[in-house]
């Protein structure tokens, strides 16, 4: 193509219809780029330079909040469509939408809970009251999506939620890849259609409590994150009953640093979360998390009770991998953290290692340590 690219409607439509023949290949028949193809040089052309996200987080699409029972799951995404509706800043980020308007399909709350939850909560953010006309609930979920299309055609909103995905899923196994995929696809494309970010809250698997946050740690098919362009966890903190963790676990469009440390918050006795404007690496969630703590979170007497097992002879002798994985046995703990624990071992002398070689360890308990009281 030889004419120059100019941002105009116009332009664009003109490179779409624009055909270069290539003269050297046979029988080649120049014709009508057809509606459904867009050229590399239109994108091009468009120049955008910026994805917009609801308050930085949200983009178009399908977005998704986990996370284990008790939480605070429904509560952080109420205070969510509160916060888009008086149009006030969310987590103390700023609102940045178009109509200040939200749909919110509910499955697992009544209206008798919803309008006690909404007036509590308000008691913080302090939203006017004409604010809550702009939220919309639905709780007849019955075709959901042709009710969705239509009240976004009547009047389209900054954000759609959905509470909660397994009870919307209308597949037989939410664990079936295709089964889910097709079912999220209704609802990407409602996205789409409508330049509408689409947020659905979901659980984690039991067996992720114990794990670092994750996109993986959702129920079900890999599927469910496959689908979505922003995943969030939100856990428990052992920093106290008033603490969570938010985690952003996938971010198409957020910086790899906001997706190593959780943003740290505090709720308030009104069920409202603000933020902290502390972090916390995911590795420490880990470590100070249930059963994987990291070893100065254990009193030194319980480390010691289990070197005298492990050393029930004192002339007992590990390689550094036989007691690493006896460590990670013991306390439930994964290999990873377990090695922390043999490495303070080593630094508190309570084991000593005896071999000259740097490629073996041969590690034997301290006769001091076999005889400490515990």
């Amino acid at each position: 193509m030889g004419k120059e690219l100019r941002a105009s409607e116009e332009a664009q439509r003109e490179i779409i219809e624009t055909v270069t023949c290539f003269k050297d290949i046979p029988d080649h028949k120049c014709t009508k780029i057809p509606s459904f193809v867009k050229t590399g040089a239109y994108l091009k052309g468009l120049k955008i330079e910026e994805i917009w996200t609801l308050y930085g987080l949200f983009p178009v699409g399908i977005s998704l909040l986990v996370g284990a029972s008790d939480t605070g799951k429904s509560m952080a995404l109420r205070q969510l469509a509160i916060c888009v509706a008086g149009r006030m800043k969310f987590l103390g980020r700023t609102w940045n939408g178009r109509t200040g308007k939200v749909i919110v399909v509910i499955t697992e709350d009544d209206e008798t809970a919803t309008s006690f939850f909404l007036n509590r909560q308000n008691i913080d953010i302090q939203a006017p009251d004409e604010a809550f006309g702009n939220i919309r609930y639905i709780f007849d979920t019955e075709n959901l999506i042709e009710k969705l299309t239509s009240e976004m055609q009547r009047d389209t909103a900054d954000i759609i939620i959905l509470d909660a995905l397994g009870d919307l899923f209308n597949g037989k196994d939410l664990n079936a890849n295709n089964q889910v995929r097709a079912f999220l696809q209704q609802f990407s494309n409602l996205a789409n259609r409508f330049s509408c970010p689409i947020v659905f809250l979901h659980h984690t698997s039991k067996r992720s409590e114990d794990l670092a946050p994750s996109k993986n740690n959702s129920i079900g098919s890999q599927g469910i994150e496959a689908k979505c362009r922003l995943v969030m966890e939100l856990r428990l903190s052992a920093q106290g009953p008033d603490i969570r963790h938010l985690c952003i676990v996938k971010g198409n469009y957020i910086s790899q640093r906001e997706k190593s440390a959780s943003i740290d918050l505090v709720m308030s006795e009104n069920f409202v979360f603000s933020d902290t404007g502390k972090r916390t690496d995911f590795e420490d969630l880990v470590a100070k998390n249930g059963k994987r703590k990291a070893p100065e979170y254990i009193d030194d007497s319980e480390h010691i009770a289990f070197l005298q097992v492990a050393f029930r002879n004192k002339h007992d002798v590990y390689s550094g991998r036989e007691l690493t994985a006896l460590i990670a046995r013991h306390f439930e703990i994964s290999d990873n953290t377990a090695r922390a624990y043999k490495s303070m071992y080593l630094a508190k002398d309570w084991i000593r290692n005896k071999s000259r070689s740097k490629s073996r360890s041969e590690l034997v308990i301290n006769e001091l340590t076999y005889k400490m009281r515990v």
